[in-house]
């Protein structure tokens, strides 16, 4: 039967279509396998499992966060209380956003394999290194950083009267603690966040970072 069902597909379909098939399905197979060695049943069973730093498009963290659940990875994306939005002169309700824009932490076993994995995910643009292996955060600070959300200290609220535009300043929290930056603007109406360059993999990245975070030099 499989025979026949090939010889009938064979007539319409060239050699050169049914090889190129046969790698598609090849290479989807070890997407299968590398996203299965970042799962979060493998993640548990090893002992120097943690949590990576995954950079992700702007945005679309959640995205990311909600695909990998769906594969058995765990990801976590810590969310925030935004700013309120003006449309038409009313005030609408703030929504929730990342605290940490373009990050999201994942939890696995840091092979060579499960990174590969890792970056697989639509969406996905690196995974930040430190030196030649994955860059990790503690389960305490994670677990930190989640309280922090709950009790409000990242939500949008705080205003920058303490810091000035062009400031240098220390990161004092988050998974860059001990960097240090450069207010180069604030969000909004002095109230929120600064908006700080990061260099990650040696390219120079944006982030808009909760005042909480930051201490002077």
């Amino acid at each position: 039967m499989m025979q026949h069902k090939f010889e009938d597909i064979s007539r319409y379909v060239s050699m050169q279509g049914l090889l190129k098939l046969d790698r598609i399905a090849a290479e989807a197979d070890q997407v299968a396998r590398e996203r299965e060695s970042a799962c979060k049943r493998i993640a548990d069973g090893v002992s120097d499992s943690g949590w990576i730093i995954v950079q992700v498009a702007y945005g679309r963290e959640q995205a990311v966060e909600k695909d990998m659940a769906d594969a058995g990875i765990e990801a976590c994306v810590v969310m925030r209380q935004g700013p309120e939005r003006k449309r038409r002169y009313r005030i609408l309700p703030s929504v929730s956003i990342p605290v940490f824009n373009g990050l999201v932490f994942v939890f696995c076993h840091p092979s060579a394999e499960a990174l590969r994995g890792i970056r697989t995910f639509e969406h996905v643009k690196a995974v930040v290194m430190a030196g030649d292996r994955a860059a990790f955060v503690s389960s305490e600070k994670i677990s930190q950083f989640r309280q922090m959300a709950d009790n409000g200290d990242y939500d949008y609220k705080r205003r920058s009267d303490g810091f000035v535009e062009g400031e240098k300043v220390r990161i004092a929290s988050g998974p860059f603690t001990g960097f240090d930056v450069a207010i180069e603007a604030f969000v909004g109406a002095k109230d929120g966040d600064a908006v700080v360059t990061i260099n990650i993999l040696g390219k120079p990245t944006v982030f808009n970072m909760p005042l909480v975070m930051l201490e002077k030099v």
